[in-house]
């Protein structure tokens, strides 16, 4: 089985996931770590600045094929992973997803000082960010929102989170 994780950036997919890995002794992959790796060492930035995004989200869909023969592995994907193509599908078919799902307010509020590194929210202020989001997430909603299994994230600690994705694979492999 495959667990990916999916959720607008800074929901926490990377390091929950890694916590997961350490507590299953799965496998964790980052998707976007593997598209860089594929494109040469590039970042996400730069592919996206050099090359553009349906590059990048061709890229992206070669990594998850790729990531779908494998068992007993947690993936973090990227936010927008889920929401071109049928790649949400492909991931379902292939294991499960898991919705690591935060109000805009709580997103803004984690992107706050890290927004540098992301090349879509760089300039904005914390107004023009929380707009973003909300408008962003909008739209993406509709995809996160078929996920096998959603977590409310706000305002629960990360133990909490990892307890309950632990319980529901335990589930899933009892079956």
């Amino acid at each position: 089985m495959i667990v990916f994780l999916i959720g607008y950036m800074g929901c926490g997919k990377s390091s929950l996931g890694r916590e997961l890995a350490r507590r299953t002794g799965w496998k964790f992959v980052d998707m976007d770590k593997e598209v860089e790796r594929e494109c040469g060492g590039r970042t996400v930035s730069e592919i996206f600045a050099a090359e553009g995004e349906a590059f990048f989200r061709t890229c992206e869909r070669q990594v998850l094929e790729r990531l779908c023969g494998e068992r007993k592995m947690i993936v973090a994907t990227g936010g927008g992973v889920p929401c071109f193509g049928d790649n949400l599908e492909v991931m379902n078919a292939a294991g499960r997803t898991v919705y690591f799902k935060m109000t805009p307010r709580q997103l803004a509020a984690r992107l706050h000082h890290g927004r540098d590194k992301r090349p879509i929210l760089r300039g904005m202020d914390d107004e023009q960010m929380l707009r973003f989001i909300e408008r962003n997430l909008a739209t993406r909603e509709s995809f996160y929102g078929r996920a096998s299994m959603t977590i409310d994230c706000d305002g629960v600690s990360d133990d909490y989170i990892c307890r309950h994705v632990q319980m529901y694979m335990d589930q899933l492999s009892a079956k």
